[in-house]
């Protein structure tokens, strides 16, 4: 391996069919919904089976380490980190955690590295947890879309249907790298409203619950119950105190409504219904600023 660093003697002890599992923040991890969800997984017992230097990864100018100064005195410099987890829940397989910041550099020899790795403990299946921004509403639950190898399966859990050209991330050029290799690959991705800053608890929790149920992996969700209640609240009061916030919501679940129906009438399969124009879906900035200057406030 030209990078990735192990704790060999733990190689013997993952055990039969492993499946590699990757939560990266950075690009397609929006309000950090797969690094958190990686972070609940990380509740059953588990030990650091290897990390990659962050060095050759990283460009320290763009992403800094963080560093605390107590009165004049420079504490720990606090690296970014990508490591490598043994997840052991008490059924279901046991997972190879990848996570940490997304790299800078070097994606392709850090796949090689992670191939390597599958190879050598069996570990023939993939699955990437991550979120990705969209016009929807968050009056409305989250949608999960999948991306992989397995045609059935993506159909089942959630095949999306547009036809796109974007700036690839990290996660999802390993996805596809592994699916070069032969691996089955998985890629979950919650939704998120455009508009929201910060957390969305909707999504990490939605994101748990599809893997828990792909893998067998038992999860407790209800940690997250009350955080998305509360969190949804706040959310409709900041959307009720504008009307022109309201408005943007609407629209938005109209739009989320029609397509909702327009899959159930085709079965899930055919082409995407039509959308709304540029013009009538509010952007980023104007839902996220507005409430933003909301949450700022309650938080005071």
């Amino acid at each position: 391996m030209d990078l990735l660093q192990l704790d060999e003697p733990l190689l013997d002890d993952v055990g039969a069919d492993p499946v590699l599992v990757v939560a990266l923040d950075g690009w397609t991890d929006a309000a950090g919904a797969g690094s958190i969800a990686a972070e609940s997984l990380l509740g059953h017992p588990h030990q650091r089976l290897g990390n990659f230097p962050s060095d050759p990864l990283y460009d320290y100018r763009d992403r800094r380490p963080q560093l605390e100064i107590d009165r004049g005195r420079l504490g720990e410099l606090v690296w970014p980190e990508l490591a490598i987890d043994v997840v052991t829940p008490a059924s279901g397989p046991a997972l190879l955690l990848v996570h940490g910041a997304e790299p800078d550099l070097l994606w392709r020899t850090c796949a090689r590295d992670l191939q390597d790795l599958a190879g050598r403990l069996g570990a023939e299946r993939y699955v990437g947890l991550g979120s990705v921004p969209g016009p929807i509403p968050h009056t409305r639950p989250v949608q999960v879309i999948c991306t992989g190898s397995d045609e059935e399966l993506i159909d089942r859990l959630g095949r999306a249907h547009e036809q796109v050209i974007v700036p690839a991330s990290c996660q999802v050029a390993w996805e596809a790298l592994f699916e070069d290799a032969g691996m089955t690959t998985l890629g979950l991705w919650a939704r998120v409203p455009h508009y929201v800053a910060g957390e969305y608890p909707a999504a990490t929790r939605s994101l748990l619950e599809r893997f828990s149920a792909h893998l067998g992996t038992p999860v407790d969700l209800t940690p997250f119950d009350a955080m998305v209640e509360e969190h949804r609240t706040k959310l409709d009061v900041a959307a009720s105190s504008s009307e022109e916030v309201s408005d943007h919501v609407r629209q938005l679940e109209q739009l989320y409504d029609a397509e909702v129906e327009a899959e159930r009438a085709m079965g899930g399969l055919g082409q995407r219904p039509a959308q709304l124009s540029e013009d009538e879906v509010p952007s980023a900035e104007e839902l996220g600023a507005e409430i933003e200057r909301f949450l700022r406030g309650r938080a005071q």
